[in-house]
């Protein structure tokens, strides 16, 4: 008797309710394998949202996008305006679609969550696409006007020394004119104006040479460039934090900061040199040293790229780097490092990227 008490007692007072999407073949299937879903239960249909429910959580969601423009603009009024207009013109067409095929296409909230989930990560994408393409064409436009002032600089000099040649050109005439018996020195200086004619028209050939060699090399040099700062922008300080404070580093690693210091020597002066510019202490006593400051560190490899447009590393630190690198072999990579130090391997890809 106190058991069937106590399962009255569940019958009368226990209650669940259970949510069931109409869309493909799973409620169907689970009503025919349990009837009494739809025999012992109360079913209770979720009508439509109305157009202002639409609109008010379609403002909801939008909102934090600012690329829409203020909120009174007409831009995302228009949008809004459409989300609940295209959820409302599905859901009128689904119906026709039953008539005509007898086949259900339904159009729920969450549908509607999804497409305005799926319409703020397009918009972000684009977002970001546009921006990436900014960046690059302005910082192409600004190497071209800076390409085109030094050009314009080295064409005043040649004007400026092909007035000097016609100078010197017309004294001699005048005192070749003036003085006869002077015509051998006349003719002297009539053949050095004309040698210092000549040497400023290859000058100008050389200048359009180097000009060319210069744009071909940065076209190929600023994606690695862009590669390696991208390999930075996911390591902070903290990471260096974790590698300097490792007393033995696994195999590789202190080979990979290694490489790092000869290509900061003479650059970041937390890297000792000697007289001649080059590391003077090659250990991971050194390395610890190198990153001893995590932060400015990561300032420095961020400001690399900035030591090289400037002329202030050395041939020799690229090379030393390399022949790291050739000697590591495959294990000098990014997939190879990664197992042993996070930070290791983004620096491993950093020095990959510039020394290529």
């Amino acid at each position: 008797n106190l058991w069937m008490f106590f399962i009255g007692r569940i019958r009368k007072n226990l209650h669940m309710s259970l949510a069931f999407s109409p869309v493909g073949d799973a409620m169907r299937n689970r009503a025919k394998k349990f009837p009494a879903l739809v025999n012992c239960t109360v079913i209770d249909w979720f009508q439509p949202w109305p157009m202002d429910a639409l609109y008010n959580v379609g403002q909801k969601f939008l909102a934090p996008i600012e690329q829409l423009g203020p909120q009174d603009s007409p831009a995302r009024q228009g949008i809004l305006d459409f989300m609940p207009y295209s959820f409302e013109a599905s859901g009128d067409q689904a119906k026709i679609f039953m008539q005509i095929e007898r086949r259900f296409a339904y159009t729920t909230p969450k549908s509607f969550l999804e497409l305005i989930k799926l319409y703020t990560t397009m918009v972000g994408q684009k977002v970001d696409q546009l921006e990436d393409q900014k960046d690059r064409l302005t910082n192409g436009l600004t190497k071209l006007r800076t390409t085109q002032e030094d050009v314009a600089a080295l064409e005043e000099v040649l004007k400026e020394k092909a007035v000097v040649v016609q100078e010197k050109a017309a004294a001699a005439d005048i005192f070749a004119e003036e003085v006869g018996r002077e015509k051998a020195k006349v003719q002297e200086e009539s053949d050095k104006a004309a040698i210092e004619a000549k040497q400023c028209k290859k000058i100008a050939a050389d200048v359009a040479v180097q000009q060319e060699s210069c744009e071909r090399d940065l076209a190929a040099a600023e994606p690695l460039v862009q590669q390696a700062e991208a390999a930075l922008d996911v390591l902070d300080k903290k990471d260096f934090q974790e590698l300097k404070a490792l007393a033995k580093p696994p195999a590789g690693v202190d080979e990979v900061c290694f490489a790092a210091m000869h290509l900061m020597a003479g650059v970041d002066p937390s890297v000792e040199t000697d007289k001649k510019n080059l590391v003077k202490d090659l250990s991971w006593k050194g390395a610890v040293r190198m990153m001893s400051a995590p932060e400015k560190f990561l300032d420095a490899l961020k400001g690399f790229k900035f030591a090289i447009n400037d002329g202030h590393v050395p041939q020799i630190n690229i090379e030393k780097a390399r022949a790291i690198k050739d000697k590591m072999g495959e294990t000098f990579s990014y997939e190879a490092m990664l197992k042993k130090s996070g930070a290791c391997a983004g620096l491993c890809v950093f020095i990959i990227n510039i020394i290529m």
